[in-house]
């Protein structure tokens, strides 16, 4: 394939290792694994890649590998031989997938190799130059697991065919997947595509894996097929699923976040470590690494970060700085605590955002706090909410730990999904995985915990919850960790918040982000956009946050939560069958409550508009 450029922030997300990214032509490519990564464009590895460090000892310390590395930027060698461009042609492994592709005229099916940049190739049939495009069909498992789809095996119904026969695509007048007919010229067998991307998840098998072998008995399975990782195999015996290249399915990113909180070090302290951390201070990083012993390191910041120190910095605070670096030690966990991640993580977060803070990345500013005598002549929404705070600004840094094929999995077994990412990761000098840095601003809204608890203890929210929980009680791979009355309350709020916000703030849905906190002692919201440079965004969201604007933006949110253009079907079918994705979804649908998936903490799950506002059992009835 031609150079394709690409999002930085992407390569840690939709379009991580094994992803397949589509370029302006429509030509798709699967991106390689991370020991192909940081090498330039000869395929050469002689970088300095200390510049790309990041350092998140939280997150360190809950997947336990040994560095984070954002992805490398692309930036052009010079053409005057004096001048040296650092890290310079660097460029991210691309891999043609699927290999099948098909004449543009004649339609015959040739398989093209990985590293195949040209599509316009001599056509045998044709006897002269033809475009060839790519088939619209790839095979996946649960495994993880990418595969072209097994057309000459399928059109012969045998995977052990032995005839090599020029395979063609007839196609029909319809759209159906029946009126694509693959026929061998050579033997004359022919199969159409009908019911292909079938499976029956009753039985965990496939129409491709029953099928492919129409006189065998036992079904065709996965043939654990690797192309980010050149054509990498491995042995599996998962049923294999067809399903449409661009389909959401073929590739669902696992990531974890965590904003920077200060430590509890002095001022001096962080301010130590984000200079050493900062990117333009990639060589000193560097030569620190190069140093043996900790005194000659002190001794080395004290020389290179002179105009950067206070007047005031000690040896001891910048040791300090740098066994914060190296290690992390401040969070060290036990195996009980990493049971639950989510809650290590932001159980710290919480306890910043509920006071004032002023730091270098994370800086919080109370703006209202609840309280009784006021709230009997305030307004309606005072005694329903414990504290408001604007966040002026955030760092939030998200690593990319694995990814999932055909359905999402929840777990916590992060370690279990690394070897995906690796070409082969148990000889891998480090174990290392991709973040992205952002900076950005937020407003946090705490409830009242004692009127949740009111509220959710109550019989009618209790029945209604209930009935809920046995309808979706069969699910498999459900989140457990939202289904309370609170926590899908709140997660709706947020939703409603959010779309609110986003008229008047200046940025769009898709740009602003929720990051719920909810536990037996937490029940608030973080609604914030990490979208900006390393300044930080604009301030249109956190002004917002001002009590004036924002209880009148509450109000209007909750407006907005009691109608939607699609009832009564919407709330009567939330409260029967349920919406969504295995009825997760109770009165929620694409008309009131869903935002860009990207922005949603659950994708777009475990939202109910009743809970809110139901005249009998809301929590703003």
């Amino acid at each position: 394939m031609r150079y394709l450029p690409m999002r930085r922030s992407k390569l840690v997300g939709t379009e991580g290792p094994g992803s397949l990214v589509i370029s302006p032509e429509g030509e798709t490519a699967v991106v390689g694994a991370l020991d192909l990564w940081f090498k330039d464009s000869y395929g050469k590895k002689s970088i300095n890649i200390e510049e790309f460090t990041v350092h998140e000892p939280r997150l360190k310390a809950i997947l336990k590998v040994d560095k984070f590395y954002t992805p490398p930027e692309f930036r052009k060698a010079s053409t005057n031989a004096m001048e040296v461009v650092p890290n310079s042609n660097l460029v991210m492994p691309l891999m043609r997938f699927p290999k099948w592709h098909y004449c543009s005229s004649c339609r015959s099916l040739r398989e093209l190799e990985l590293d195949q940049t040209s599509v316009y190739l001599d056509c045998p049939k044709c006897n002269q130059k033809r475009y060839y495009k790519q088939v619209p069909f790839v095979v996946i498992c649960e495994h993880g697991h990418l595969s072209d789809f097994p057309w000459r095996k399928w059109v012969h119904g045998n995977e052990e065919t032995k005839c090599e026969g020029n395979l063609v695509i007839q196609m029909g007048g319809g759209t159906t997947l029946d009126s694509w007919r693959i026929v061998c010229e050579k033997c004359k067998d022919s199969r159409d595509l009908q019911r292909v991307t079938s499976f029956d998840k009753e039985n965990n098998t496939s129409y491709l894996g029953n099928q492919l072998n129409k006189n065998k008995a036992g079904n065709y399975t996965c043939e654990g097929e690797r192309p980010w990782c050149d054509d990498n195999k491995e042995e599996c015996s998962a049923a294999p699923v067809a399903i449409l290249r661009n389909s959401i399915s073929v590739y669902m990113s696992k990531k974890i976040s965590a904003l920077a909180i200060p430590g509890d070090y002095s001022e001096n302290v962080d301010l130590i470590v984000s200079k050493i951390q900062s990117p333009a201070k990639h060589l000193v990083r560097t030569n620190l690494s190069l140093l043996d012993n900790l005194e000659k390191k002190v001794k080395f910041i004290r020389e290179n970060l002179r105009f950067d120190l206070k007047e005031d910095a000690t040896d001891q605070e910048i040791e300090d700085a740098l066994m914060y670096i190296q290690s992390g030690d401040e969070y060290e966990y036990t195996e009980e605590e990493l049971e639950k991640p989510g809650l290590l993580i932001k159980e710290k977060e919480f306890e910043k955002l509920t006071s004032e803070v002023n730091s270098r990345e994370l800086k919080v500013e109370p703006e209202w706090e609840f309280d009784k005598d006021e709230a009997v002549n305030g307004n309606y929404y005072k005694p329903y909410l414990q504290r408001l705070s604007r966040v002026l600004k955030l760092k939030e840094t998200t690593a990319l730990y694995g990814f999932d094929r055909k359905d999402y999995k929840n777990t916590t077994e992060y370690s279990s999904y690394y070897p995906s990412l690796y070409k082969d990761f148990e000889s891998a000098h480090e174990k290392w995985l991709p973040v992205n840095e952002v900076y950005g601003e937020g407003i946090f809204l705490q409830l009242n915990l004692e009127k949740v608890v009111e509220w959710e203890s109550s019989s009618e929210v209790q029945n209604y919850f209930n009935s809920y929980l046995e309808r979706i009680r069969h699910v498999e791979h459900r989140d457990d960790s939202i289904l309370k009355p609170r926590n899908i309350m709140i997660h709706t709020l947020s939703h409603f918040l959010i779309d609110e916000l986003a008229n008047v703030c200046g940025y769009n849905r898709a740009a602003i982000r929720e990051r719920l906190y909810i536990d037996e002692a937490q029940v608030g919201v973080l609604i914030y956009i990490s979208a900006g440079d390393s300044e930080g965004t604009l301030g249109g969201l956190v002004r917002l946050g001002l009590e004036e604007k924002f209880f009148h933006i509450l109000d209007k949110a909750k407006n907005n939560a009691e109608w939607c253009s699609s009832d009564p079907v919407c709330t009567e079918l939330g409260k029967t069958q349920g919406q969504g994705v295995n009825g997760l979804n109770g009165a929620s649908c694409y008309n009131c409550s869903h935002i860009p998936e990207t922005s949603c903490e659950f994708w777009n799950l475990y939202l109910d508009r009743s809970l809110l506002i139901d005249p009998n059992f809301g929590y703003f009835k």
